[in-house]
């Protein structure tokens, strides 16, 4: 089987390298045409009914997202192609959405193909869809929505409702304001880079804490905190400075 997939890009050097690379390395796809705007692509994905969009972030004077608006249903898998490595990037981390930086990598790609083929969960990348509009339009770091991928499917959750992350080798264990827990496979320092951007603070090499979460510290060696779920995190002695630095940085009336 091969699936139908559409390139809206603008510049005419990065539509000639997907596709040449799409004609090299992925035989389970064929390539439907081609879109360099979003009137065009808009019509064409309509005619041909795409699995599989490649889509430009920006599309000047539009953007991609501007492009996704227009259908009432999204019904076809996206992965972004984007030259943007700061924010548009983390919100893609974010929300599980697929992404590629340009110029795009023959691995890179291969692997978001594959990743495309083996999941083909429509509503699933609906969902990051919306997560990642929600992030991108909404300016407050406290109500930004985190996509954790468990072994059933995705949970999406705001990620100022995170407590803690505990480390179990490559599994991380979240746990939530609401007394949840949330098992996913990912280790604790893909999770610490992800949360990089918030009030994350990595204690002892098998726990991250919210430092907005604290509810007292406790003097010793390295010290402990105590968090709002009543449970106790041992603070590493090496990290012990770091973490006080870090912790009335973020605002607290913390006294050493």
């Amino acid at each position: 089987m091969k699936y139908k997939v559409v390139i809206v890009e603008d510049e005419v050097h990065q539509q000639e390298r997907l596709r040449g690379l799409l004609d090299k390395l992925v035989p389970e796809v064929a390539i439907a045409g081609v879109a360099p705007d979003i009137d065009s692509a808009y019509h064409l994905i309509n005619a041909e009914k795409p699995e599989l969009v490649f889509l430009d972030v920006m599309l000047p004077p539009y953007t991609g997202f501007d492009l996704l608006a227009r259908f009432r249903t999204i019904n076809f898998e996206i992965i972004f192609t984007t030259s943007f490595e700061e924010f548009a990037v983390k919100a893609f981390r974010l929300s599980a959405v697929d992404y590629l930086l340009k110029p795009v990598v023959e691995e890179e790609l291969l692997q978001a193909v594959q990743k495309f083929i083996a999941k083909r969960g429509l509503n699933v990348a609906s969902a990051h869809l919306d997560v990642l509009l929600s992030n991108l339009q909404n300016a407050g770091q406290h109500q930004k929505r985190i996509a954790l991928p468990t072994f059933t499917g995705y949970v999406f959750v705001v990620v100022s409702d995170i407590v803690r992350c505990e480390s179990d080798n490559t599994y991380t264990t979240f746990f939530l304001k609401d007394k949840r827990k949330i098992m996913i496979s990912k280790t604790l320092k893909e999770c610490e880079s992800l949360l990089s951007d918030f009030a994350f603070f990595r204690v002892h090499h098998s726990n991250l804490i919210n430092l907005d979460h604290i509810v007292e510290y406790q003097k010793g060696e390295g010290g402990v905190v105590k968090m709002i779920d009543g449970s106790s995190v041992d603070v590493s002695r090496r990290r012990k400075d770091e973490f006080l630095r870090m912790f009335r940085r973020v605002g607290s009336n913390f006294a050493r």
